[in-house]
């Protein structure tokens, strides 16, 4: 017999799994493995709790930006490049989750994602092959363009601006 909970976690998976199409399947397979532990673990964290609510609120805007299409801005807007899709789908794949909590993202008119820091003033911006990073403290700023891109040093730079 069908549980409850069996049932909503069933049309969870059902109804992200659809919007998904084109993201990896590292990613939803990601999705689908922290829909498995919120039913198994009842007793979570706040710590946790908030990284998972961190986690899919990220997701469902790189979900939401990912399906922008030409001129989603009413005027010359591109839409995210596949390039940046794979890559941050990558990151989201890669990262702990904890260094989501203190991150938004937003698409830019040409076609990158930026990623900002809710807790610093500092973003970075992620093209196809490269990505530029900023942090304002003490009232100067510094950063780096053009760094070559790689998960990895993407996350890094990721956990220079949340923390």
């Amino acid at each position: 017999m069908a549980t409850a909970a069996t049932l909503n976690y069933n049309s969870e998976v059902g109804l992200y799994w659809n919007l998904l199409k084109g993201v990896s399947s590292s990613v939803k397979s990601a999705l689908v493995n922290l829909l498995q532990d919120s039913l198994k673990s009842e007793k979570k964290s706040n710590a946790e709790k908030q990284e998972q609510k961190s986690y899919y609120d990220i997701l469902n805007k790189f979900l939401t930006y990912s399906n922008y299409g030409e001129k989603w801005d009413g005027m010359s807007a591109v839409p995210l490049s596949e390039k940046d899709k794979a890559n941050f789908s990558d990151v989201l794949n890669k990262i702990d989750k904890k260094y989501l909590d203190g991150l938004t993202i937003f698409p830019e008119v040409n076609g990158t994602l930026l990623i900002d820091s809710t807790v610093k003033e500092a973003g970075i911006c992620l093209g196809d092959n490269a990505f530029s990073y900023f942090i304002t403290e003490n009232n100067e700023v510094s950063g780096q363009d053009n760094i070559p891109y790689s998960t990895a040093a993407l996350i890094d730079t990721i956990k220079k601006i949340v923390k």
